[in-house]
């Protein structure tokens, strides 16, 4: 409750995760109950503050796992406050890519391809300019980082969002 999206006219909250389990099962085909719960709770750890314990008593220990390792390592407020806004966007998307090719298994990914189309999708309804520019550029840099054959019906769907939008900022980050 009183949880939106970002950007113009947001969504409640709650429907990214709905999203992103439609998309895994109607897109993705992804028929394994476990992925599918840890798509609808994917976020709860860093949007609501769940404990992963409380995770695991409820939905067991594979989906806490892949809560776990689709929650970001985000930047303390101490880091943040040396950081240009540019320079934080640099270093979150650095420590994403860096949590997608090194601690990622593949079930993680597949749930991590579904949410960042989901995103994507909105961000492109909700989001203008260089926003919407970064993020899109962010999200080739996650499809470099995810193997196609990871799930190649969600990732092609992810590009072809990307490859939908006419402005991209050339890479920033490298």
């Amino acid at each position: 409750k009183g949880q939106d999206r970002d950007g113009t006219a947001p969504l409640p909250y709650v429907t990214h995760p709905i999203d992103v389990v439609v998309r895994l099962r109607y897109i993705g085909q992804v028929l394994d109950e476990e992925i599918l719960c840890a798509g609808a709770l994917h976020d709860v750890v860093e949007e609501c503050g769940v404990d992963p314990e409380k995770i695991e008593k409820k939905f067991g220990r594979r989906v806490r796992t892949l809560v776990e390792e689709l929650t970001r390592d985000e930047l303390t407020p101490q880091e943040r406050e040396k950081l240009t806004e540019v320079e934080v966007w640099e270093e979150r998307t650095r420590r994403m890519l860096k949590e997608i090719r090194e601690e990622m298994s593949a079930d993680a990914r597949v749930v991590k391809l579904a949410d960042r189309l989901s995103n994507l999708s909105e961000a492109l309804l909700t989001r203008t300019g260089i926003k919407r520019d970064r993020y899109v550029a962010q999200t080739t840099l996650i499809l470099e980082a995810i193997p196609r054959e990871t799930n190649a019906a969600l990732w092609d769907a992810v590009q072809a969002v990307v490859h939908s939008v006419p402005t991209v900022l050339p890479g920033e980050i490298s």
